[in-house]
């Protein structure tokens, strides 16, 4: 099974290309701690992934560990305490980003992205895009098309037992003509004060099992 959390892919590292823009703080900003990404430092995450066919579940669990500098902006450092990858977020205004790789899209090598995956000031029903180009050998670049659409705002989800209020659901679809129409990818729902709570996509889901903010 490969774990997917949050909108563009696994809780990844980046390429060795990003990581060399990669500098510690010894004090991280408040504003990256915001509503739907309470990542305080030392807080904990557990999650649980079931595969949709088989039934197989993978556990796994990210602590929140420090800031980082990438493209001189600080983002909060995630580390999975299964393979000890790292993750990259940022967050302030209402707007939500995260740094990581686009996988698994047929006859394209991954590729490193920052992407805006939630506007929790958006309505209901609201949608935006975004356009990066990427490498495709020997084509050269080609735009891929990450479009993000709000499917439930402000309402309670139940997960594993656990009822959460003031969830917002996002869904998200990529295109690349010719390549690939558009396709939906997964969608996410954050909770209020907790963060992400569930990840469904075509092939498994990704439940919130407990977590500790700190």
């Amino acid at each position: 099974m490969k774990r997917m959390l949050l909108p563009v892919a696994s809780l990844i590292v980046l390429s060795t290309l990003s990581c060399k823009k990669e500098t510690s703080l010894e004090t991280p900003p408040a504003s990256n701690v915001c509503d739907y990404a309470p990542y305080t430092v030392g807080s904990e995450f557990s999650y649980e992934m079931v595969d949709n066919a088989s039934s197989d579940t993978l556990r796994f669990g990210l602590r929140a560990l420090k800031d980082s500098i990438i493209d001189k902006k600080p983002h909060r450092v995630l580390e999975d305490d299964l393979t000890g990858e790292l993750s990259f977020f940022r967050c302030g205004g209402g707007s939500y980003y995260q740094v990581a790789p686009i996988t698994g899209i047929p006859n394209v090598p991954d590729t490193v992205i920052a992407s805006l995956y939630l506007k929790d000031n958006a309505a209901l029903g609201s949608s935006w895009e975004e356009e990066v180009l990427i490498d495709l050998p020997p084509i050269g670049q080609i735009p891929l098309t990450l479009s993000y659409t709000i499917i439930q705002k402000g309402t309670s989800k139940t997960v594993l037992g656990k009822r959460f209020d003031n969830v917002i659901g996002v869904r998200m679809d990529i295109s690349l003509p010719p390549l690939l129409p558009a396709e939906e990818i997964s969608t996410n729902y954050f909770a209020k004060g907790v963060g992400l709570i569930e990840v469904d996509t075509p092939a498994d889901t990704t439940r919130i099992a407990s977590y500790t903010i700190k």
